[in-house]
């Protein structure tokens, strides 16, 4: 799970102790920029673009999360205090269906009502308290190791209002590395989805159990191949629900090279790119989009029929 810290920047160091404490709990974990907390300058347009441009990049950070989590200490008399910044990324969160939680109560000021009309989580200074919310969800078991598919599980199920815990299993999908088309795309996730329930038959911890199969598809002959993506949901002892995606179209100087040089279009941009991640998706969009987002929102498309 990935958690992002917001708060005030006047407990900066408050947060990033939080950091260590989310950290050694085996969260992976964001926070603001330590220079957020010091624009400081007499030109106003200034301070509006250096303001604007750190609140745009700690959002993107909520985008990539599973929760959020506010560092509320006192701050100029006000006890456990929520400011505008703050309860702005509080509403964006809540707006995404992710969890909110607060390191003390919500404060006593005039909009008390809408903080606690978005549900937080109040863990009185104690990260066992998250811990343990956490570890009382309903168990999703994912036919995958990877990071991008578990984070595109959870954010797009949060979306539909269905909050989970998730592990993974690697599974064979008896396809491509890289499927070349819809319907081996559909195989290899139903072949994905069927070993994993073999695998985890004995189980009596699994509640729900998914995979992600991304491929690409030829839709047209005036178009080069365009990504599709394959989801498959099923919560156990209910009919299963299947998605098929069509999304970005690939240019054909990537595609060309799948599998004669490459055995994914992933491989690839981690190659020529210097990408981190098997994420071609920022390097055709001018970085506007992220395969964690493809997937987030073909969940969201499937587990809105739960």
């Amino acid at each position: 799970m990935k958690i992002t810290i917001c708060g005030s920047m006047t407990h900066e160091p408050l947060m990033h102790e939080w950091l260590e404490k989310l950290e050694a709990a085996g969260y992976e974990v964001e926070k603001p920029s330590d220079s957020a907390g010091r624009v400081q300058t007499d030109n106003t347009d200034e301070q509006t673009s250096l303001k604007r441009s750190y609140i745009d990049a700690h959002l993107r950070k909520i985008d990539d999360s599973d929760a959020i989590l506010v560092v509320n200490e006192t701050k100029d008399g006000t006890r456990n205090y929520i400011g505008g910044n703050t309860l702005i990324e509080i509403a964006y969160a809540y707006a995404q269906g992710l969890e909110i939680f607060l390191i003390n109560p919500i404060p006593d000021v005039s909009y008390a009502d809408e903080l606690r009309g978005m549900y937080p989580i109040v863990i009185n200074n104690d990260v066992k308290n998250l811990n343990n919310y956490f570890a009382g969800l309903p168990l999703l078991m994912v036919s995958s190791e990877s990071v991008i598919k578990h984070r595109g599980l959870s954010r797009g199920l949060r979306r539909a209002g269905i909050r989970v815990r998730l592990d993974g299993a690697k599974v064979d999908s008896g396809v491509n590395e890289q499927p070349r088309s819809i319907e081996e795309t559909y195989e290899g996730a139903l072949n994905r989805q069927k070993n994993l329930n073999n695998l985890i038959k004995d189980r009596t911890d699994v509640e729900y159990v998914a995979t992600i199969e991304s491929g690409y598809h030829t839709v047209h002959k005036d178009h080069n191949a365009f990504g599709c993506t394959v989801i498959v949901i099923e919560k156990r002892g209910q009919e299963r629900k299947v998605g098929i995606d069509l999304d970005i179209e690939f240019p054909k100087s990537m595609t060309d090279k799948i599998p004669s040089v490459y055995p994914d279009i992933g491989v690839l941009v981690q190659a020529e790119y210097g990408a981190t991640s098997k994420d071609p998706f920022p390097y055709i969009t001018n970085h506007k989009l992220t395969r964690t987002k493809v997937a987030e929102n073909a969940v969201y498309n499937v587990a809105v029929q739960l």
